[in-house]
């Protein structure tokens, strides 16, 4: 399997959601915007963690790249996961982590940072993260 391609997948910038192509290749993830025409490519030396999770537009892959920077992708459906966990593994050598979501509505928990993030969650599932590039003021409560 030398590529994958997938049409119908849109690309999150600042919570915004963007539609585009999403091609796999041996040794890169290139995304290109449907809208703008902008190529983003990421080459496989750069990322270091993929997961997978339920998302608003079905399902979506997150890839951390080694300079702390998340990436996602939503639009995918459920029966992409088992093809590209295979893609995954024989040309990047990385495992796809499925991310398990908490739904349940709590407001308790653990506030953690990495890739980038601070991610919230309740009994060790993800109830949301925010990039931390997107924030440009806080304050100590």
């Amino acid at each position: 399997m030398a590529a994958m391609e997938f049409d119908e997948v849109y690309e999150e910038i600042r919570g915004v959601l963007n539609p585009g192509r999403l091609k796999l290749t041996s040794n890169s993830v290139i995304f290109k915007n449907v809208r703008t025409g902008k190529v983003e490519t990421i080459t496989k030396d750069d990322i270091e963690n993929i997961k997978w999770a339920k998302r608003a537009r079905g399902y979506g892959l997150k890839f951390i790249t080694k300079n702390d920077t998340s990436l996602r992708y939503d639009g995918f459906k459920d029966t992409d996961l088992d093809r590209l966990k295979e893609f995954m593994t024989i040309n990047f050598g990385k495992n796809v982590e499925t991310q398990k979501m908490a739904v349940n509505g709590w407001n308790w928990g653990k506030v953690s940072f990495g890739a980038g993030n601070l991610a919230f969650e309740v009994d060790n599932k993800q109830a949301f993260e925010v990039p931390l590039k997107n924030v440009s003021n806080s304050n100590k409560g």
